[in-house]
């Protein structure tokens, strides 16, 4: 039954995910050939995206606070690709993501036309590239949502965030928001840590997808803190956003009792 569902969820995550992306870029090259604002399209495609991608996985949501309007410089744990899904519902943002991204077959360049900014962290100078292309792309129409882990975990833990992406909101003085987020599978199927987070080497990108459909239903929690954290060094900032993620994210995890 299991494999029934996930085969089921996969087949119309696929076409609905082709079909609709043909009508987004249909509309979204005309707008950047003529060099027209494309981000309140974007905007738009994408809530709609993310809302049918939860109905077809069943994703339920269970969110706590407000999150920020944009222009907002926003970080987060990380713990999974589907991470994207309650951002793109509940705010208009882009984000910040690893380089190899961009090779994925099909999903990198769909990726890239959706104005993810993408980062190679072995390179010590595509990072200064990066604070660039943060500065240009905070505007009225969308925030910037940063993963400052550089990985994804199991929701156990949160690792300590480097610094690099955090130089320009330092620079700047930008107040940064946060959030946190975590997974709980319903009775009978296996634990979220098992599959739905995706991390470490255990399964390949297609088949943790295959996993993650097979569940009957994901409740994803996801909590958006009033506070803010500002601080000129980038280190300081990062040391205090990942305090203040960590402890928001343990409070979370005995909440819905991870």
């Amino acid at each position: 039954m299991r494999n029934l569902r996930a085969s089921v969820k996969v087949s119309l995550l696929i076409f609905f995910t082709l079909l609709s992306y043909t009508g987004y870029f249909a509309i979204y090259l005309p707008l950047r050939l003529f060099g027209l604002s494309y981000e309140a399209w974007r905007n738009l495609y994408m809530r709609f995206w993310s809302k049918t991608v939860a109905r077809i996985l069943s994703i339920r949501f269970h969110v706590k606070g407000t999150p920020p309007e944009a222009p907002f410089i926003l970080v987060s744990n990380h713990l999974s690709y589907i991470d994207i899904v309650p951002m793109f519902i509940n705010m208009n943002c882009t984000f910040v993501a690893k380089k190899a991204v961009e090779s994925w077959p099909l999903l990198g360049p769909m990726v890239k036309y959706t104005g993810v900014i993408f980062v190679d962290r072995s390179i010590k100078r595509d990072v200064t590239r990066v604070n660039e292309l943060l500065s240009k792309s905070l505007n009225k129409y969308q925030g910037i949502v940063l993963f400052p882990e550089g990985t994804t975990t199991g929701g156990d833990r949160v690792l300590p965030f480097r610094s690099s992406l955090l130089n320009y909101p330092a620079s700047a003085s930008i107040p940064v928001h946060f959030s946190v987020i975590q997974y709980k599978t319903s009775e009978g199927d296996p634990s979220a840590d098992e599959t739905v987070c995706f991390y470490g080497a255990r399964d390949p990108f297609h088949k943790h997808v295959f996993k993650l459909a097979g569940n009957k239903e994901i409740n994803c929690h996801v909590v958006y803190s009033r506070e803010t954290v500002r601080s000129s060094d980038r280190k300081d900032l990062a040391q205090k956003l990942q305090e203040k993620v960590e402890s928001a994210a343990s409070s979370l995890r005995k909440e819905i009792e991870l």
